[in-house]
């Protein structure tokens, strides 16, 4: 007979779940991977950015790719997380700080708001139902000071990116500089 969770156990596992989908939504949008973030939201799950509206392909389709098209980098770090369970519902708010880096690397956008989200568990799956962008603070600032010209590894926006190396190795060039360093 199995062991029964305790129902504070279970309040923690779910809270544990909601916090790692806010993680993948973050990282599904900075990795630009399209199967990650659509893990995140129900299938009929609503997205309002203030600015765009829409189901869930759609959003896909214009965070991964239409908005992004004049960026050269972005992050977007949740930082503060807050979550009220209620049964197989429920809400939560996320503080984001976000950082938008043009291609033309003349202009840099930064900004900090909050996402606030209806999640359901579904299947035993807790996702996104509904999620609205709270936009408490942003500006614009002098971009020249990102310098890509360095020795540090670059991120990139797909599967290629060093995060999804299994395991984790050092890059040859790397190797090789601490060999000649002796």
């Amino acid at each position: 007979m199995a062991n029964p969770i305790s129902p504070e156990v279970q309040h923690l596992l779910d809270r544990q779940a909601i916090l790692d989908c806010i993680h993948r939504y973050s990282r599904g949008l900075d990795r630009h991977d399209d199967a990650l973030l659509a893990s995140c939201f129900h299938p009929d799950a609503i997205d309002n950015h203030g600015n765009w509206v829409g189901g869930l392909e759609d959003f896909i389709a214009w965070a991964n790719h239409d908005i992004h098209e004049s960026y050269a980098a972005h992050t977007h770090n949740i930082t503060s997380h807050f979550a009220e369970i209620d049964g197989d519902v429920a809400n939560a708010e996320s503080y984001v700080i976000f950082i938008l880096r043009h291609k033309d690397g003349e202009l840099v956008k930064v900004g900090g708001g909050r996402y606030l989200d209806r999640f359901e568990r579904r299947d035993g799956e807790w996702k996104i139902a509904l999620r609205q962008l709270l936009l408490d603070w942003r500006f614009e600032a002098d971009g020249s000071a990102f310098n890509t010209d360095d020795l540090y590894v670059h991120g990139t926006w797909d599967r290629s990116d060093m995060s999804y190396e299994r395991p984790l190795t050092m890059p040859e060039p790397m190797l090789k500089e601490i060999a000649e360093r002796g």
